[in-house]
């Protein structure tokens, strides 16, 4: 187990699977007191054993984080079993793929509802703790989406490019509190979710091949990719590093072109 983390008390949304649990175990691994989030309690009881596990202490909560006075109120039960903060992790999220010409209000709402609203209210809710902690970072997860993207991909991208605007403005407004805010934008990460994505195709492996191919590196990332990373910028080992985006692509974001992906 490592120390990198130690005292620290974070709290993780979508900590149930995929990326989210990732980093919900690294960072009790590394040290850390954790407060995680999912929409059911699939999966809770066994991250909450794994976290035992590290002898650290763990908070759950299940909920639909569409809803932002549950939202509001996790966090601030979370920051009392915690006793402060020093960091948030915003990850849950969800594919919302459509045409600009086929979206509706509707489609653009709900897009934004659980890929967007929750963050920002979650980060009004964690203010005065980090503030009161001496500062802290909070990391939201974004998506290469936010940056590059495709024909269809809309609203998804428009939410995601949203949550890199509010890394910036929390990065400008709250950095004189020692609040540090950083995107991280993901390309492909074999997650549930994206088992799912390739499961609509009839060949769904020769789908997710092709995808990979096209990676520089030639190969998909793991969930275990985003969480390392996250566990460096909780630390605070890099105490000058905010207001800016990370990407965990692979090296396809220095392509001329990309090829279509649904990460």
């Amino acid at each position: 187990m490592g120390e990198r983390l130690q005292r620290k008390r974070v709290i993780i949304t979508g900590g149930t699977s995929g990326i989210g649990r990732a980093i919900v175990l690294h960072a009790a691994q590394e040290g850390a007191d954790v407060a995680f989030c999912g929409l059911t309690d699939e999966g809770a009881s066994e991250t909450l054993q794994a976290i035992q596990r590290y002898k650290r202490r763990a908070f759950f909560r299940a909920f639909d984080l569409s809803d932002l006075a549950q939202a509001r109120q996790f966090t601030r039960e979370a920051i009392d079993f915690l006793g402060g903060l020093d960091g948030v992790v915003n990850n849950a999220g969800t594919n919302f793929f459509r045409g600009v010409l086929e979206a509706t209000q509707e489609d653009i709402q709900r897009c934004l509802a659980v890929d967007f609203y929750p963050a920002w209210a979650i980060c009004q809710e964690a203010y005065l703790a980090l503030k009161a902690a001496g500062g802290g970072v909070v990391v939201n997860i974004a998506s290469i989406h936010a940056e590059r993207t495709n024909p269809g991909a809309f609203p998804y991208n428009a939410a995601k490019a949203a949550l890199v605007a509010l890394t910036k403005s929390i990065a400008l407004e709250w950095g004189r509190e020692r609040i540090r805010a950083v995107a991280i934008a993901p390309a492909l990460i074999m997650t549930p979710l994206a088992d799912a994505y390739f499961a609509t195709f009839e060949d769904g492996q020769a789908e997710r091949a092709r995808l990979e191919h096209h990676h520089p590196v030639g190969y998909a990332g793991r969930p275990e990719d985003i969480a390392s990373l996250v566990g460096y910028l909780l630390s605070g080992v890099n105490h000058f590093l905010s207001g800016t985006t990370l990407f965990v692509d692979g090296g396809i974001s220095s392509l001329l072109e990309s090829p279509p992906d649904r990460s």
